[in-house]
């Protein structure tokens, strides 16, 4: 394919920044060839997901794309792709720090993030912890009481009076005479989220909500309520399951996902 709807490469080959892009390529191929239909049918798909939002990730254009193929070719229902897509994106990676991590990716335009912050931190903001969480460096924040929560040209303000956060999570214009560069603003902004558990031992350990932007780097970590630590990250006798309740709301919120027996198949805290 050319234009548009042709493959990013680099020096030649293809370019996946996640592992998901190419599953997304590899289904539309195999997705085709089973119905028996000509190429051209979806790459008739793609031009028009294209078309419709040219702000979206080219990759998740893909996915538009073969979702409404597969609706409209292999009588798949709108409701039952949207209760399998999410757990079809989400994989396993050996990241540096962090070892055996699943991610599940989520949407991230404006009003998903708005949402999902706005949840956690005005109704869970006792129970978390927060901070980029890198190589070399690891901020564990305690909220000192609710936040308040506001929306200014794309960066969302999350405010505790004697302290505050700004993360950009929606398109960012400027201001009239000072526009920001369209480039510096696609930066900025949030390029992907992700709900994550870490596996330790053949369990997971940790549940986390992060977020990285157009450059790769990372904005911020939420380190979620764990079954194994108290508030104040003291380590229990016994694990409490119902420190998952806020990780089980998202997965169900965000990924269309049910409760997971696996994350109640740990019997302690552990560090990588």
């Amino acid at each position: 394919m050319t234009g548009p709807m042709a493959l990013p490469r680099v020096d030649g080959e293809v370019a996946l920044a996640e592992p998901w892009q190419g599953r997304a390529v590899a289904l539309a191929l195999e997705t085709v060839h089973s119905l028996g239909l000509p190429w051209d049918a979806f790459r008739q798909e793609l031009i028009a997901a294209i078309a419709d939002d040219q702000r979206r990730p080219y990759y998740s254009s893909w996915l538009v794309a073969l979702e409404r193929f597969v609706v409209d070719h292999a009588g798949t229902g709108c409701e039952e792709l949207m209760a399998h897509r999410m757990l079809a994106a989400a994989y396993r990676t050996d990241e540096a720090g962090h070892e055996d991590l699943e991610v599940f990716p989520i949407e991230v335009d404006e009003q998903t993030l708005l949402g999902l912050l706005t949840e956690v931190f005005e109704e869970w903001w006792p129970h978390i912890q927060f901070g980029p969480l890198i190589n070399g460096a690891v901020y564990e924040l305690k909220a000192p009481q609710r936040p308040r929560l506001s929306l200014l040209d794309g960066y969302l303000t999350i405010d505790f009076d004697v302290w505050h956060v700004h993360l950009c999570i929606g398109e960012q214009r400027g201001l009239a005479g000072h526009q920001v560069d369209p480039d510096l603003a696609r930066r900025r902004r949030c390029a992907h989220a992700e709900l994550q558990r870490q596996w330790i031992d053949d369990a997971p350990r940790t549940w986390m909500f992060r977020m990285f932007n157009g450059e790769g780097a990372q904005q911020l970590t939420i380190l979620l309520p764990n079954p194994f630590l108290d508030d104040e990250q003291r380590v229990l006798d016994e694990p409490d399951w119902t420190h998952l309740a806020l990780w089980d709301q998202l997965r169900e919120r965000y990924l269309g996902l049910s409760s997971d027996s696996a994350d109640r198949s740990g019997d302690g805290f552990r560090h990588p």
